[in-house]
């Protein structure tokens, strides 16, 4: 099969940094085969479009083009013949100066996926971020109320992901890492182990078996 996983940093593999956010900050990647979506490629056709600091509807004040409702006509002219996309976006939606609710970003995300959907055919699978932990600097600055919000965030995408058919894998137990917001090695395996096992069910589920 021929999958995209289209998300922001944390489909791209940022490493958790306190001083992520610092001008001079040294920002590392985890390797592939850390990556939550390593297991799908022992036996698909995966492309990784993830980029740090991805929004589903808004702009970066620090960095270009990261504004997924605004440049996805033109990101998704870079692949064809999809058979799923999946959709991990959310975690930087719920950051303060935006403003936006759960039920706003889920909102976005919908709208998001179901445009996706009706230009490429592809059938959807939605993760939810994980449960962002303010407790450190960079939440503390930057994502005031995001606990709350990411997990009410979990249940809207939950029940949007129902009403239109998509797939759903929660992202809400999965280990961050000091900054708050990005998953560890852990939590890339556990998110990981989730999404290959809900890509199992919809084969299974698919050939009738």
């Amino acid at each position: 099969m021929n999958i995209l996983c289209y998300g922001d940093s944390n489909t791209w593999g940022w490493v958790p940094n306190i001083n992520g956010y610092s001008k001079n900050a040294t920002i590392s990647q985890y390797q592939p085969e850390e990556c939550w979506w390593f297991g799908l490629t022992k036996e698909n056709d995966v492309i990784i479009d993830g980029v740090p600091g991805r929004c589903v509807a808004h702009e970066n004040r620090w960095l270009k083009g990261r504004n997924a409702m605004g440049t996805i006509p033109e990101d998704l002219k870079q692949y064809s013949d999809l058979d799923f996309i999946v959709l991990q976006l959310g975690t930087n939606d719920c950051k303060t100066e935006y403003g936006d609710t759960a039920e706003d970003i889920a909102r976005n995300i919908e709208l998001l996926s179901v445009f996706m959907q009706e230009e490429t055919g592809a059938d959807v699978v939605v993760i939810s971020p994980a449960e962002i932990k303010e407790n450190n600097k960079i939440t503390q600055k930057y994502y005031v109320g995001a606990n709350q919000k990411s997990r009410e965030l979990d249940s809207c995408l939950m029940k949007m992901a129902e009403k239109r058919g998509f797939g759903f894998v929660s992202g809400l137990d999965c280990e961050v890492g000091e900054d708050g917001e990005h998953l560890t090695a852990c939590g890339h395996m556990q998110l990981g182990e989730k999404v290959c096992s809900l890509f199992a069910e919809m084969v299974w589920f698919e050939s009738g078996l």
